[in-house]
């Protein structure tokens, strides 16, 4: 997974590229993933909302980033790459 970009490097293949996300569980840590806009389930397992984990878009913050090159509030995209 690449974050912030949406390309591979040179010799690897792109599968799908995204935005990066993350769940809320109050203020503890949490891995960083590249959601699929279109992702696959196992048929009978969709339920329509039980609230398990919800993952959010994660946004740039200026000072935490350089702003620019990056911009304040912007949603962060990433690349899933295999060689």
């Amino acid at each position: 997974m690449v974050p912030a970009k949406s390309s591979c490097p040179t010799g690897w293949k792109i599968q799908y590229t995204v935005f990066l996300t993350t769940h809320y569980d109050g203020f503890q840590k949490s891995e960083y993933i590249c959601t699929d806009n279109d992702p696959e389930y196992i048929e009978g397992t969709r339920i329509n909302n039980f609230d398990g984990k919800l993952f959010y878009p994660v946004k740039t913050v200026c000072g935490s980033l350089p702003c620019p090159p990056y911009t304040n509030g912007t949603i962060v995209k990433c690349a899933v790459c295999t060689k």
